[in-house]
């Protein structure tokens, strides 16, 4: 496989210029970098290791990728959102094809990640003499989180979900773990592996993480949020066993969050208004000077006051009660004759991408499904969500009941921050129809991405998705 491969040449430049992005620790994910250097440059002190670390949190910005689009393609075919013109058949599943140029670009974007992560780690491997070795496992963690993260995603977007087979033996995406010497080599042909396999992956290397990673970096305004923490490990963990149907475990890692350093804020708004809150776990941070673009910031699509092209389905709407859930009140607008979110309204809003009110969900959910009947602390943990939004407490009448109730709880709370369409095939269900969009079933072909035209003809081991 060839996907970031082929440019091997440009991309170790751009991981090298990623070094001298971190001038000081406060500084770290924002200054520009102003020249190149080799890999034995790059690596020989422990100030330029640490400078090439967080290089990889400037490619994990990827404008195609984590910069903002990802989260916005799964909202988009989600049932949340209406379909944008900007993003062409994205949201209407069926006449997306294999050259569509967005599942295309979220492809490549999240390969070119993964390969400087791949890139740095094979580094690493030389730098052991330069910088100390508690460094070493903290560096090799970090990259590990993010390859994980990108994996995740890719795997969700690109492949049927976990249950889809027994055992998960259908295909996933080529697991790349190694940058290779000879980018033109057969040996760099990878074909998909399964979903188990990418599954299995992303767990060994989050574990690995979990156990050396920091707890935090000291410094609450930016890199405690913004940079992977053993908190960030063990809240991706929650979500993966969540997503497998793997109660038990997605119950242990979410205990792990709980009652520690994270907690909800007073109002739902406000870890949209400041990032590096108690219930901020990990985002992908931006400013002014780094950030995705006008064409691919969160705000910018979703904001009115911006390019303004996303609004609200009225599918979403009607799951709240808009008279009191703060939800409604303060992270909805209604301009033009239509609604908006206001979770992101300008070109320097952070990425979220794990927030305490999601583990404080996952917990419940996990709960709800180990348990044979109604399970009280599952309820009081959905009820928990819903009080700080002065939203009204639920009740339940039976275990599905409950389960039921705590999946329109996750789709009310995590709204366009990127589980939209990944919540209803993971549990099973159809996507309903909304706005222009039909009815989607679950199964359905055209639910996963296509795997780009363009790579299907470099790589012959790749197999499309069915119906591509």
């Amino acid at each position: 496989m060839k996907i970031f491969n082929r440019h091997k040449t440009i991309n170790i430049a751009l991981a090298l210029v990623m070094i001298l992005t971190m001038g000081s620790c406060k500084k770290s994910l924002f200054e520009e970098p102003f020249e190149n250097l080799s890999p034995e440059q790059a690596f020989n002190s422990p100030e330029r290791v640490e400078k090439a670390a967080i290089g990889m949190y400037d490619q994990l910005q990827n404008l195609d990728f984590f910069g903002g689009r990802i989260l916005i393609y799964v909202d988009q075919r989600g049932a949340d959102t209406n379909p944008a013109t900007f993003f062409g058949d994205i949201a209407l599943f069926t006449p997306v094809t294999a050259n569509n140029t967005y599942a295309a670009g979220a492809y490549q974007g999240a390969y070119r990640t993964i390969g400087e992560v791949n890139l740095f780690l094979k580094n690493m491997e030389k730098a052991g003499s330069i910088v100390p070795a508690n460094k070493v496992t903290q560096y090799t963690a970090e990259a590990k989180f993010i390859r994980s993260l990108c994996y995740f995603y890719l795997v969700n977007l690109y492949a049927q979900p976990y249950k889809f087979t027994a055992g998960a033996t259908h295909l996933g995406v080529p697991l790349i773990l190694k940058s290779a010497d000879d980018p033109f080599s057969e040996s760099t042909m990878i074909p998909r592996s399964t979903v188990a396999e990418v599954y299995n992956q992303i767990e060994t290397d989050l574990k690995d993480a979990e156990v050396n990673l920091p707890v935090d970096y000291g410094d609450p305004a930016l890199q405690n949020v913004a940079r992977s923490t053993k908190g960030a490990a063990q809240a991706l963990l929650a979500r993966l066993y969540l997503y497998k149907g793997d109660f038990p475990n997605a119950l242990t890692y979410s205990n792990k969050l709980i009652g520690v350093k994270y907690k909800l804020n007073t109002d739902p708004s406000t870890a949209f208004r400041i990032y590096n809150t108690n219930e901020s776990i990990f985002s992908v941070a931006m400013n002014g000077g780094d950030n995705p673009n006008t064409n691919n910031a969160l705000g910018q699509h979703y904001s009115p006051s911006k390019r303004g092209d996303i609004t609200v389905a009225a599918n979403y709407l009607a799951l709240m009660d808009q008279t009191t859930d703060l939800r409604f009140k303060n992270l909805i607008i209604l301009q033009g004759g239509s609604y908006w979110t206001t979770k992101f309204t300008n070109i320097v809003d952070w990425v979220p991408v794990f927030r305490y009110s999601e583990i404080l969900l996952t917990k419940a959910e996990a709960l709800a499904n180990i348990a044979t009947g109604v399970d009280p602390t599952a309820l009081a943990l959905v009820n928990e969500v819903r009080t700080r939004s002065l939203a009204a407490p639920i009740v339940a009448t039976d275990k599905n009941d409950l389960i039921a109730k705590i999946l329109v709880e996750r789709r009310i709370e995590l709204a366009f921050e990127g589980q939209g369409e990944f919540d209803f095939v993971r549990t099973g269900r159809n996507i309903p129809a909304h706005a222009t969009v039909k009815e989607q079933a679950y199964g359905s072909d055209y639910i996963p991405f296509p795997i780009p035209f363009r790579e299907t003809q470099i790589n012959k081991n790749l197999i499309q998705n069915k119906g591509y």
